[in-house]
């Protein structure tokens, strides 16, 4: 049996779970700190309360620890390690998987494993380009991975930053495999219907055949820097200025302050709010391309980048972004550095000649896939000693 710890149900990683399931029926069990996701749980970023329509808790063996302290997750010790020992005890796990390595919960989870000699995978999202930090905090960053990845056997890797921090701390590539991130979204089967929810959607948000639409999806924070997008507007060729409609889909704290500054592009931006995952893959398809600004504060991967390559979209994003690298040998991927509104600009013109097509992106996406995440799983479930007899 192997035992997955995980915060809290995410709407990305629940399929591969379900889908692990039916590799491996009873094989493994889902470890929550909380499903505070489930219940209406106010994102901060966001700035709303946020539930995911998916079914994310459905198809899979799983158990909810409720270690949740406080109104949310936010700090180290928001999310306690509460019970884990107890739990690793009762169940007698032949390995866990330790996903994310952010709280109290997973660290608990981490330390109690090695205490007991239960070997240790893990499937962490850290790489080591998402962040600008000082000489000094990366030496003590860097001694810290050294340190704990001693005590892991197996890691599964999401990208190619992500495989490249885990060797630079120790893991040697025999001892790792790819398990990548991957959308879920799911998408009209033939070329027809996904013109027919692309040409009703544009219509629905009052779009034009000919207009060139940009899209961004995400959180309306710093982090994602979604105003970049409006000051490289103002730089862009009037013949393809006049053709730009941009549709910002998501909420946070900077939509009060971008809506004041599209005022200087009447009838060119709009704001959808917040749109559920079930709604997302006829905005992508609407969209001709996604543009993710993000600064270098943390886009470790950036899952919208799949989402919008897998309807098609062409893609401009910041070299902050993780998937950056795996993604930029793309015909329509355009890698700008952070926050340049002049390179964004000269990107935005350039992918306005492309053609749209919704299946140019396939090779591109061919290996990052939830099957090719959960039969890397199960591949190295397959290693596991049986359990021992009851005594």
């Amino acid at each position: 049996m192997l035992l997955i710890f995980e915060t809290h149900p995410i709407q990305y990683k629940a399929p591969i779970y379900q889908r692990l399931q039916q590799l491996r029926p009873g094989s493994f069990k889902v470890i929550y700190g909380t499903d505070d996701s489930m219940r209406d749980g106010f994102d901060k970023e966001f700035g709303r309360k946020v539930t995911w329509d998916a079914p994310l808790l459905d198809g899979y063996p799983h158990e909810v620890m409720h270690n949740l302290k406080g109104a949310a997750m936010g700090d180290f010790y928001s999310l306690t390690g509460k019970g884990v020992l107890k739990l690793l005890q009762k169940e007698k796990p032949r390995a866990i998987l330790v996903a994310p390595f952010l709280f109290a919960f997973d660290a608990t989870a981490f330390a109690c494993a090695a205490l007991l000699r239960i070997p240790i995978w893990i499937r962490v999202e850290t790489q080591d380009e998402a962040l600008l930090r000082t000489k000094w905090k990366g030496d003590v960053r860097s001694a810290f991975y050294w340190t704990a990845y001693k005590f892991v056997s197996h890691a599964f890797f999401i990208g190619l930053l992500n495989r490249d921090h885990l060797g630079r701390h120790g893991i040697k590539l025999e001892n790792m495999s790819f398990a990548p991130y991957a959308s879920p979204l799911a998408f009209p089967a033939d070329t027809a219907a996904k013109q027919k929810l692309r040409d009703a959607t544009r219509a629905k948000l009052g779009l034009q055949p000919d207009d060139y639409v940009l899209l961004f999806s995400g959180k309306l924070i710093d982090k994602k820097n979604p105003a970049l997008i409006l000051t490289a507007l103002a730089l862009v060729p009037e013949e393809v200025r006049r053709r730009v409609r941009i549709v910002y889909v998501g909420s946070g704290e900077l939509e009060p302050a971008l809506r004041q500054e599209a005022e200087k592009f009447p009838g060119q931006v709009q704001f959808a709010g917040f749109i559920n995952q079930s709604e997302m893959p006829a905005y992508y398809l609407a969209a001709d391309v996604l543009v993710l600004p993000s600064r270098r504060m943390g886009e470790t991967w950036g899952l919208v980048v799949n989402e919008a390559l897998t309807a098609g979209c062409g893609v401009i994003m910041t070299s902050a972004v993780g998937s950056s690298n795996d993604f930029r040998q793309g015909e329509h991927v355009r890698i700008i550095p952070d926050n340049s509104p002049q390179a964004c600009a000269q990107a935005i013109s350039s992918l306005s000649k492309m053609t749209r097509s919704f299946d140019w992106s396939q090779p591109l996406l061919a290996a990052y896939t939830v099957e090719a995440a959960a039969q890397a799983i199960a591949a190295k479930i397959d290693t596991l000693p049986a359990a021992r007899p009851a005594a």
